[in-house]
C-alpha cells in the first residue's frame, strides 16, 4: 500500500538507500528511492511557489545507510522529460547530496554568465559530469516525481504523447505515493476523453493501491464528473471502490456527486442510493438522499429504494428530513404511500412521526 499524502507541500513515504557496497568511482550504482523506501525510512518535500515560481525547495530522504538531500533556491526550469535540470534563477541554486553506506556524492548547480555551472564530486573528489553522473541525476528526479508529482507537468505530456491513456496508467502503477498516483489519474482523467474500460481500469487501480480515502474520493469524484457511469461492469467496481473506504463523508461526497449530475439515470441513481446504506453516518446518509430526492431525473419509482435506505438510520430526526423531502417533492400513493407509512412506523419520537404523517395528509385532495 501507498504512503497517504500529506498534500502538495508535505509528502510522507520511506526512502533507504541500497546496502550493497558502491562500485568504484567511475560506474557508480545509480540511486533508487523506490527501492530504498521497501525498507523503511523517512522522508519530506516541501516547496514555497510565488504567481507558479518556485521560491524555495527542500527535500530529504534518510533510512539504513542512506540519506539524500535536496535544497534550491529561485526559479527552476527541468527538461521535457524531467531528466535534468536545465535553467537555474539567476542567484539561485541547487544542491544536492547523496550518502549511500560510505560514499558520498554531491551535484551543485549555478548560473555563472547565462550559463548553468555543474559541480560534481564523489567522495569529495570533483569528477566530470559524464553519463553516470547524468544517469543519477536522471533517476532521482524520476523517483523524486513517482513520490511528490513534481514533475507532472513535464512528464504527463511527454508519456501521454508516446502512448496515450494506457502509458499514463501503466506509469500510475509505479507511484510511490497516494499523492502522486491521484495528481497523475486525475489529470488524465479531466483532460482526456476515456473510454468505460479505461474508467474501469483507473477505478481498480485505485481501489487496490491508494489507502487515502481523500485521494480515492478525489478520483471517484472525476470519475463521477466525467463518466456516465451506464456501463453495468463500471459502475459495480466503482461502486465497490466506494464501499471500500471507511471515511463515510468521503463516500458521502463521491455519492453527492454522482446524483448532482443532471444526467444521472434511474439505473445509476439507484444504485448510489442502495450504497448510501452502508453508510454508517445517519448525518451523511441523509445528504446523499436528500441530493437524489434534488435530482429531476429520478421519479416515483425511486421513492421506495429511498425510504429503504432512510430506515437504516437510527436517528428519527434524520428519517424525518429525508421523509419530508420526499413528501414534498412526490404524491405519494400505491407502494409508494405504503412505503412511506412503513417508514414512519420506524419513528419513535412522537413529534418527528407527527410531522411526517401530517406531511402526507396534507397531499390529499380538500
Amino acid at each position: 500500500m501507498r504512503a497517504a499524502s500529506f498534500g502538495m507541500l508535505l509528502v510522507a513515504g520511506a526512502v533507504i538507500g541500497r546496502t550493497s557496497a558502491p562500485a568504484p568511482e567511475t560506474a557508480l550504482t545509480v540511486p533508487l528511492l523506490a527501492e530504498c523506501r521497501r525498507n523503511g525510512g523517512s522522508s519530506e518535500n516541501s516547496r514555497e511557489q510565488h504567481n507558479g515560481e518556485l521560491i524555495r525547495w527542500r527535500a530529504h530522504w534518510s533510512g539504513s545507510g542512506c540519506s539524500i538531500d535536496i535544497r534550491a533556491s529561485g526559479d527552476l526550469k527541468f527538461n521535457d522529460d524531467f531528466t535534468d535540470i536545465v535553467s537555474v534563477a539567476r542567484g539561485g541554486f541547487v544542491e544536492i547530496s547523496e550518502v549511500q553506506g560510505t560514499s558520498t556524492r554531491r551535484l551543485t548547480l549555478r548560473l555563472d554568465g547565462g550559463i548553468i555551472e555543474r559541480t560534481w564530486t564523489v567522495n569529495g573528489r570533483e569528477q566530470a559530469w559524464d553519463d553516470v553522473a547524468r544517469r543519477w541525476l536522471a533517476d532521482l528526479l524520476i523517483d523524486l516525481d513517482r513520490h511528490s508529482a513534481m514533475g507532472v507537468d513535464y512528464r504527463f505530456p511527454k508519456i501521454f504523447a508516446q502512448g496515450g491513456a494506457n502509458a499514463i496508467i501503466v506509469e500510475a502503477e509505479k507511484m510511490e505515493s497516494d499523492y502522486a498516483m491521484s495528481v497523475y489519474l486525475r489529470r488524465l482523467i479531466d483532460t482526456q476523453p476515456l473510454t468505460d474500460a479505461e474508467y474501469e481500469r483507473i477505478v481498480t487501480l485505485a481501489s487496490r493501491s491508494i489507502g487515502s480515502d481523500y485521494e480515492m474520493s478525489r478520483i471517484l469524484r472525476s470519475v463521477a464528473d466525467r463518466s456516465s457511469l451506464q456501463s453495468e461492469t463500471m459502475r459495480a467496481g466503482y461502486l465497490r471502490a466506494v464501499d471500500r473506504m471507511s471515511s463515510d463523508y468521503e463516500r458521502s461526497r463521491v455519492l453527492q456527486t454522482i446524483l448532482t449530475k443532471a444526467s444521472t439515470s434511474h439505473e445509476v441513481g439507484a444504485a448510489a442510493i442502495r450504497t448510501a446504506a452502508n453508510l454508517s453516518s445517519d448525518y451523511e446518509r441523509s445528504q446523499v438522499l436528500l441530493t437524489a430526492i434534488k435530482n429531476k431525473s429520478l421519479g416515483v419509482p425511486d421513492v421506495i429504494p429511498i425510504l429503504e435506505t432512510t430506515v437504516k438510520s437510527k436517528s428519527d430526526y434524520e428519517k424525518a428530513r429525508v421523509m419530508l423531502a420526499v413528501a414534498a417533492r412526490w404524491p405519494l400513493d400505491g407502494e409508494a404511500r405504503k412505503a412511506y407509512l412503513r417508514a414512519a412506523d420506524t419513528i419513535h419520537s412522537d413529534y418527528e412521526n407527527r410531522r411526517v404523517l401530517t406531511a402526507l395528509v396534507n397531499q390529499e385532495p380538500r
